[in-house]
C-alpha cells in the first residue's frame, strides 16, 4: 500500500512536468543550473583565497562550513516542524486517506516524506555547492568527494525527525494549543539550541583584545576546538576527512550522523504510533482561537490602508508566516556582534571596505530570503477569498502594492540596523556606510516587487502551505533572479570603489565620478527593468485570473 501511495505521487509529479511547457522547463533548468554554478564559483574562489593563508586560512574555511550547516540545522528543525503542521494535521487529503483501509503507519510515512522534501530541498540546493566548493578547493577533484552526499542526507534527517516528533508530542499533550503557540515553542527551542551551542564551544567566539603573538596563537588553537555534540560538526569532519583521505575519520563521523538520523526518524515513528492518530482526531474538534482581538482600525482612510491592515492581521494570526522571522532575527543579531572585532585582525582599509560591501550583499541575500518566504506566497494564500478581493473596487496595481508595503517596512527595519551597525564596525569611510544603506533599501524594494509580481504570475490558489508555495518553480526563479541582481549590482560598485581606496592608500587622489556615474546608470536601468517588467505582467495576470 505504501508503494502504491509513492507510485501515485510519482505519477502526479510526472504529469505535472509533462503538462508544463517545454520552454518553461528549459528555462527552469538553465536558471537552476546557473544558480547552482554561481554559488559554487563564489565559494570556490573564496576558499581558494583562504587556502594559501598559513594556518588561519584552513581554520576559517572549516569554521565557515561548520557554522553554515549549524544555521541549516536550525532552519531545517523549524521548517520541518512548521511544515508538519500542514502535512500531518491540516492537509485536506488526510480526511480521505484516514477513511480508507490504509494503515496509519503508511499514511504517516508518506506524509513524513512530504514534510522532509518540502522542508529540505532548499538546503540541498544551497548546501551542496558550498560543500563541494570546499572539497574541491582544498583537494584535487576525485570521485571520492561525491561520498559527502550520504552524510549530508543523514544530516538532513536529524532535525527533520526531531521537528516532526516535537509537534506530534505537543499536539498530544494539549490539542487545544493554537498553531501560533506551537510555533513559539519551536522558535524558543531553536534559540535554546543556539545558546547551548555557543556556551558549549566558548573558545570559538573568544576573540582576544590584543594583537600579541601569544594571544593570536592562543586564539588560533581555540579556533581549532570543535563541538563534538552537534551534527554540523560531524558533517564538517566528514568533508575534512575526504580532503585528507582519512577513511577512518570519515567512517566514524558518518556512523555518528547515520546513528543520529536513525534515532531521530525512529522517534518520529514511535511518536506517530503512540500519539499521531489520536492527536489528529482531537485537532479536528479544536476551534483555533486567535490571540488577537481587535476591531477594525481603519474605517474612513484610503482603501490601501484597509488591505494593509488585513495583511498585517493575517500575518500576525499565521504562525507559519512569522515564526521563522524570530530565528532569522536572532541569527542576524549574533552575526552583527560577531563583526565588531574584525578590524583587530584585518587592518588593511582596502580589505575592510571590500568586506563591508560583501556584508551588504549578504544582507541583500537575507532580504531576498524574507521576501520569498513571506511575500511570494501572499497572492496564492488568498485562496477561496480571491473572488472577494477581485469584486472590490481595487485596481490590480493598487492591490499588488498593498501586498508589499507591510513587508517592505519589515525588510527595511531588519536590514538597515544590521547593515549600518555592522559596516560602521568594519570601516570608517562614511561614504561606504551610506552607499551600503542605500543599496540595502533598494535591494529590499526590488526583492519585494519581484516576489509579489512573480508570486502573482505563478499563483497557486489550491495550496495553503506557504513553504510549499515558495518551494515551487516560481519561487526558485524569484530567488535566482534576485541573487543575480544583487551579484551584478555589487560588481558594478565594487570596481570603482576598490580603485578609489587603493589609490587613496597609496597617496594618489583620483576622481571616480565618471566610473561611479556609469555604474549608477547601469544599476538604475537594471533596477527599473527588474521592477517594472514583472510588475507589468503581474497586473495582466490578475486580469486573467478574474
Amino acid at each position: 500500500m505504501f508503494l502504491l501511495l509513492i507510485k501515485n505521487r510519482i505519477k502526479r509529479a510526472i504529469k505535472s512536468i509533462i503538462l508544463t511547457k517545454r520552454t518553461n522547463l528549459l528555462v527552469y533548468f538553465i536558471v537552476l543550473s546557473l544558480f547552482f554554478i554561481g554559488i559554487f564559483l563564489f565559494f570556490f574562489k573564496f576558499f581558494l583565497f583562504l587556502k594559501p593563508i598559513e594556518i588561519i586560512g584552513t581554520i576559517i574555511a572549516d569554521r565557515i562550513i561548520s557554522y553554515s550547516f549549524f544555521t541549516f540545522l536550525l532552519l531545517l528543525f523549524t521548517s520541518n516542524g512548521i511544515t508538519s503542521l500542514s502535512t500531518l494535521y491540516h492537509s485536506r487529503e488526510l480526511d480521505y486517506l484516514n477513511s480508507t483501509p490504509i494503515e496509519p503507519f503508511y499514511i504517516f510515512s508518506i506524509k513524513l516524506i512530504e514534510t522532509i522534501f518540502y522542508s529540505s530541498w532548499a538546503t540541498l540546493i544551497g548546501g551542496l555547492p558550498i560543500i563541494f566548493a570546499y572539497l574541491i578547493a582544498f583537494s584535487s577533484f576525485n570521485p571520492k568527494i561525491t561520498f559527502i552526499i550520504f552524510p549530508l542526507f543523514a544530516f538532513i534527517l536529524i532535525p527533520s525527525g526531531l521537528g516532526v516528533s516535537i509537534v506530534i508530542i505537543l499536539k498530544k499533550l494539549n490539542p487545544n494549543w493554537t498553531v501560533k503557540q506551537l510555533v513559539i515553542v519551536l522558535g524558543s527551542l531553536s534559540i535554546l539550541f543556539i545558546y547551548i551551542y555557543i556556551t558549549s564551544t566558548p573558545y570559538s567566539f573568544n576573540v582576544p583584545d590584543t594583537l600579541s603573538l601569544e594571544a593570536i596563537n592562543q586564539f588560533v588553537q581555540q579556533l581549532k576546538v570543535s563541538n563534538p555534540y552537534f551534527p554540523n560538526e560531524w558533517l564538517y569532519k566528514c568533508s575534512s576527512a575526504l580532503i585528507n583521505n582519512n577513511l577512518k575519520e570519515f567512517t566514524k563521523n558518518f556512523v555518528l550522523l547515520l546513528s543520529a538520523s536513525t534515532i531521530s526518524i525512529s522517534i518520529a515513528f514511535l511518536s506517530s504510533n503512540l500519539f499521531y492518530k489520536v492527536s489528529w482526531l482531537k485537532s479536528l474538534d479544536v476551534s483555533q482561537k486567535t490571540l488577537i482581538k481587535s476591531k477594525l482600525l481603519v474605517s474612513k482612510f484610503p482603501k490601501i490602508l484597509n488591505i494593509l491592515q488585513k495583511d498585517i492581521k493575517a500575518f500576525l494570526r499565521s504562525p507559519i508566516q512569522w515564526s521563522q522571522l524570530l530565528i532569522i532575527g536572532t541569527l542576524l543579531v549574533i552575526y552583527t556582534f560577531s563583526l565588531r572585532r574584525t578590524p583587530l585582525y584585518v587592518k588593511d582599509p582596502f580589505w575592510l571596505s571590500i568586506f563591508a560591501l560583501i556584508n551588504t550583499a549578504f544582507i541583500g541575500y537575507i532580504t531576498v530570503t524574507l521576501s520569498l518566504r513571506f511575500v511570494y506566497p501572499g497572492v496564492s494564500l488568498e485562496g477561496r477569498t480571491w473572488w472577494i478581493l477581485r469584486s472590490s473596487p481595487l485596481s490590480p496595481s493598487l492591490f499588488l502594492q498593498s501586498k508589499g508595503i507591510f513587508f517592505l517596512l519589515v525588510n527595511i527595519l531588519i536590514s538597515q540596523p544590521v547593515v549600518i551597525l555592522s559596516n560602521i564596525a568594519l570601516v570608517k569611510y562614511t561614504k561606504i556606510v551610506v552607499l551600503s544603506a542605500i543599496l540595502s533599501i533598494i535591494f529590499s524594494i526590488v526583492s519585494i516587487y519581484l516576489s509579489i509580481s512573480l508570486g502573482t504570475i505563478f499563483a497557486d490558489f489550491r495550496e495553503t502551505n506557504p513553504a510549499k508555495i515558495a518551494s515551487g518553480a516560481g519561487g526558485l526563479l524569484t530567488a535566482i533572479i534576485n541573487l543575480f541582481y544583487i551579484a551584478i549590482s555589487m560588481a558594478l560598485f565594487t570596481t570603482p570603489i576598490s580603485i578609489y581606496i587603493k589609490n587613496q592608500l597609496q597617496g594618489f587622489l583620483i576622481s571616480i565620478k565618471r566610473p561611479l556615474l556609469i555604474s549608477s546608470l547601469i544599476f538604475s536601468f537594471l533596477t527599473i527593468l527588474i521592477i517594472v517588467t514583472p510588475f507589468k505582467y503581474a497586473k495582466k495576470r490578475i486580469e486573467e485570473l478574474g
